[in-house]
Formats: structure tokens, C-alpha cells, sequence
């Protein structure tokens, strides 16, 4: 690995301290039997749905549909395919207790989202919508270490019609993320303000990572890129990335985590999270957020307060989520989501008084 001076690691220190760090998080995060965790999933819903891929174009991990129904039924099993996936919740927790206020993804999935609801930080997350784009400029509030955001910048599991699947999926996203009804303002602010960039996971051969890097240096004034991965095999490749982008490749990236993280915590700078001693209904209460499963929270919480001085505030909460999912149908949607927000930031604060 190579090393990072002392004074590079006290600027990145004080860029965390002062929330100029982006962390980027890209498709090769993760592995599942010796694949990245987006490769696996490319060639699984390929071979199930040999009748509805026409083609797979295995470099960049993008198909072509036979039919428009066909992408539908592929993209519908997205979300399946996630929910039998196990996460290494060693980096996930190192994600959560670094103080980063901004976590952009490349990937569908919501495992960094549930890492923060399992240790009970309060967070918001938000995705682009490349389709129908109800929610790629909302107006969201400012990314900080006290609420940090974590977005989706190639849609979600959780709504089909928001991941990118094809080129014509890729050309849509860009042609929405670059034009003038882009990115949440808040969000291109924190591009703008950063001088620190870490990418963990990232393959800069794809000409999509390339043109990322583009759209950052053009958006901020960047310092620092750090790319927590081997470098580009492609030496050509590689030499044009380096001087180009100025990117500076750290190896593994669990040596530089582990490393980042001792760092942290020498100068007390990690994130407070819930105690992993925390009592059984507790952990299980915010697992259930995590899950999206906000009934059966709510309804474990109502049975811990049983008795004491803050059933009310349970009672109270039930009502409002109730309320808000009666009118979820006729209300804006951006109301609707602000309004989960909330109740789920209450529901984390309340499962701290769980057997106290």
C-alpha cells in the first residue's frame, strides 16, 4: 500500500472535522464468491432471464432488453436478489462511525442506509430518479455530521423504474444528472466545498468512472483523490487516470480504513453509534427500521414503554406514521418522505430508552 504522509493524513483529519469529505462508494465494494458484489448480480439476473436479455455487455455490466416488458420483469427482481445478500458489516460499520456528512453510491442497494438505522444514527437517504424525476432536486436538507446523507446516485432497489440496467438508462441519467434539472442543490454544494474525495471500490477503466471523475473536478476544487483500490491494470489507462484526475491509489481498502479509522478515533472524532451492548428489544427495534419493517418497530417499542412515562410519546408516534401513511396516496410525495424521515429519527431517539 502506498504510505500517506503525516501531514496528508492531518489535512484529511481536518477536511472530516471541517465536512469536506465526499466518500464515493462504487460497485466493487463487496464480494460474493470471489466477484464484485454488482458483477454477481449482472450475471445472475442474466442467466434467470436468458429470454428477456438479448445481450449482456459484460465490460461495463449493462444488457439489452428484447422487449420493454422484459426489462420490467429483470428489474422487479432486483430487489430479491439483494434481500438474500449478507453485507460485510465490517466496513459498513466503519462507514457509519467515520463522521463522513456525505456517502455517495454507485449501487442500488440500501446497505449503507440500514448500517446507519442498525447503530442508531440519524441520517437521511435519498436517490436519483433518471425517469420520472420527482425527487432528483428536491430540496433536502444540509448534508452535515450531525444528520449526514447518503445518496443513490444510480437509483434504488426499493423503486424499479429508477436503476440503471441499459445504455439507454445511462444516457437518461446523465442526461438528467448534467443538465439543468440535476442534482439536489445541497448535494452539488458539498461537491463544490470538498477538498478531500475518497473512492472506495471503484474500477477507473470504465469510461463511466472516468466521466464521474470529469463531472467532480469540474463541480469542486478538489485537493485530494483517494481511490481505496488496486490501481488501473491498463498502464496507459492507468498513467492517463493519475495525471488527469491527480488520483492517488492507496491499495487495499481495509488497510486504509483500518488506518483512517484509528486515526479518528485517536483524536475522538469517530461518530457516536449505540451500544453494542444495547439490550436485545432494543438492537431489534432499530434492525426492524433497517428492514423498512416501521410497524413492527413501532409495535415493539409500544410494548417497552408499556407502563412508563414515555408510552405517550410511542402513542403518539404511531399516530402520526398512521396519518401519514392513510394520506400517502394523495399527499406529495416529497411531503411523505420528509414526514418517514421524521418519525424514524424519533423512533432511533426513542429505542434509547428501551430498559433504561
Amino acid at each position: 500500500m502506498q504510505n500517506i504522509s503525516a501531514a496528508d493524513w492531518l489535512d484529511i483529519l481536518d477536511d472530516i472535522k471541517d465536512q469536506k469529505v465526499v466518500l464515493l462508494i462504487g460497485p466493487e465494494i463487496m464480494q460474493v464468491n470471489g466477484q464484485p458484489l454488482n458483477r454477481h448480480l449482472r450475471d445472475t439476473l442474466y442467466e434467470r432471464n436468458r429470454d428477456d436479455i438479448a445481450y449482456y455487455y459484460e465490460r461495463d455490466g449493462f444488457f439489452l432488453f428484447s422487449s420493454p416488458e422484459g426489462k420490467v420483469r429483470v428489474a422487479r427482481q432486483v430487489k430479491r436478489f439483494y434481500r438474500d445478500i449478507t453485507p460485510d458489516e465490517s466496513i459498513l460499520q466503519r462507514i457509519v462511525q467515520i463522521p463522513f456528512h456525505v456517502v455517495v453510491s454507485l449501487n442500488p442497494d440500501t446497505f449503507v442506509s440500514e448500517a446507519f438505522y442498525r447503530h442508531g444514527v440519524k441520517h437521511r437517504f435519498h436517490y436519483f430518479q433518471h425517469r420520472h424525476r420527482d425527487n432528483e432536486n428536491d430540496e433536502i436538507e444540509k448534508p452535515s455530521k450531525a444528520l449526514p446523507l447518503i445518496y443513490n446516485l444510480f437509483g434504488s432497489k426499493d423503486q424499479d423504474d429508477s436503476l440503471v440496467l441499459d445504455y439507454d438508462d445511462v444516457y437518461k441519467m446523465l442526461q438528467s444528472a448534467l443538465g439543468t434539472s440535476s442534482l439536489p442543490n445541497k448535494l452539488l454544494r458539498a461537491f463544490r466545498e470538498a477538498s478531500t474525495y475518497i473512492f472506495l471500490g471503484f474500477q477507473f477503466d470504465k469510461w463511466y468512472s472516468q466521466l464521474l471523475l470529469k463531472f467532480l473536478s469540474e463541480e469542486g476544487r478538489i485537493e485530494k483523490r483517494i481511490s481505496i483500490n488496486n490501481p488501473v491494470v491498463d498502464l496507459d489507462t492507468n498513467g492517463f487516470v493519475v495525471h488527469q484526475f491527480k488520483i492517488e491509489f492507496m491499495g487495499d481498502q481495509y488497510d486504509f480504513f483500518g488506518e483512517l479509522y484509528q486515526r479518528c478515533a485517536e483524536k475522538q472524532l469517530l461518530r457516536p453509534v449505540a451500544a453494542e451492548s444495547a439490550c436485545p428489544e432494543a438492537v431489534e427495534i432499530r434492525q426492524q427500521v433497517a428492514m423498512g419493517e416501521i410497524d413492527n418497530a413501532l409495535d415493539l417499542l409500544r410494548q417497552a414503554a408499556k407502563g412508563l412515562d414515555w408510552e405517550n410519546e410511542v402513542i403518539q408516534t404511531q399516530g402520526r406514521y398512521s396519518k401519514l401513511e392513510e394520506d400517502k396516496d394523495s399527499s406529495d410525495s416529497r411531503d411523505y418522505r420528509t414526514g418517514l424521515a421524521q418519525i424514524l429519527d424519533t423512533i432511533l431517539e426513542l429505542s434509547k430508552k428501551v430498559n433504561q
